[in-house]
């Protein structure tokens, strides 16, 4: 069985090969072809933490995989990362395990690469400029997938602690060759953006409706609860609304649910999940003008897309014997 670290998924995977299989993975879950039960969580009261269960099986892969992952928000005070995470994969068609992998960057990969496919469909294709909202983990591969897909000039970033927001410029400013800059609040970031990725664990809005300029896009990608919430409800309910999967927003979105609550928006205005979109469903973005979001809470395919493209990649390095 093989057994992947980190530094092993970090080395064989590129972002604009999870972007193309997370692509066809959410064309799959369009047509049938994905056995996804919602996740379980657990939290921990003592610690304020939170570690989930999330299973599925792409049929068209012909696995299965389990992904355990930790989200504890208080570690940053601890100098430790916010996620943890191992993925089990299995051989769906006879059940023999394939491998043990760890998952904290590859988690954040494909989450970079879900808004990478969703920037792909619902932002203009002019887009030059770049807002991140949160510099932790997630959002360097953020600013890899948008990057990916559209060209990109510049990023404005932002961070409530300063020092996070100054290291993820200095990184990613060498890692994609262009100009990143830290501006001192959330709306100076993104009055001027054409693209925005909210990567936070704010229970309050990082995001409102005023600051936004027409035509803009959004991928809001760090509220996973029900509570927690990082865009405004004016923001959705003047915007074009796609989902990853919409029971599990409906479920744990507080993006979407709270405006709902507050008899402000309703589930049937959730305008389509992004497997109608990329599978040609449903029409992407329709105008230059329309702000469009892209909701995700993050699903198990795209777990299982990147870890079937990790696999299939390192069996080929592996030596003829």
């Amino acid at each position: 069985m093989l057994y992947l670290s980190e530094r092993d998924v970090e080395r064989i995977l590129k972002i604009g090969e999870v972007i193309e299989v997370v692509e066809e993975a959410f064309r799959a879950l369009y047509h049938g072809r994905v056995i996804l039960p919602l996740r379980t969580r657990v939290s921990s009261r003592r610690d304020g933490g939170d570690i989930l269960s999330m299973p599925c099986i792409i049929e068209d892969f012909n696995l299965y995989t389990n992904k355990i992952v930790s989200v504890y928000p208080k570690n940053i005070e601890k100098e430790l990362p916010t996620i943890h995470a191992v993925i089990v994969a299995v051989d769906s068609s006879n059940g023999v395990p394939l491998g043990l992998i760890e998952a904290g960057y590859l988690t954040a990969l494909r989450t970079g690469a879900v808004s990478g496919v969703a920037t792909k469909y619902l932002s203009r294709k002019d887009v030059e400029v770049l807002a991140i909202i949160g510099c932790g983990f997630q959002a360097r591969t953020q600013a890899m997938g948008v990057s990916e897909v559209r060209e990109i000039e510049k990023i404005y970033a932002y961070d409530i602690v300063a020092e996070r927001a100054e290291k993820f410029a200095s990184e990613m400013s060498r890692k994609l060759g262009l100009e990143v800059e830290v501006v001192n609040t959330a709306r100076e970031a993104v009055e001027k953006a054409d693209v925005i990725c909210t990567a936070t664990t704010s229970n309050t809005p990082v995001l409102r409706r005023e600051w936004l300029k027409p035509g803009v896009h959004i991928n809001a990608i760090g509220a996973y609860t029900p509570d927690m919430r990082e865009i405004d409800t004016e923001t959705i309910i003047n915007a074009k609304v796609v989902v990853d999967l919409k029971e599990a927003a409906l479920s744990e979105a507080g993006d979407i649910i709270i405006p709902i609550r507050e008899g402000r928006y309703s589930e049937d205005r959730v305008y389509a999940e992004l497997g109608e979109i990329v599978s040609g469903a449903k029409p992407g973005r329709t105008s230059d003008e329309e702000i469009t979001v892209f909701k995700s809470v993050g699903l198990a395919l795209q777990d299982n897309a990147a870890v079937y493209a990790l696999i299939k990649k390192y069996l080929k390095e592996l030596p003829v014997r």
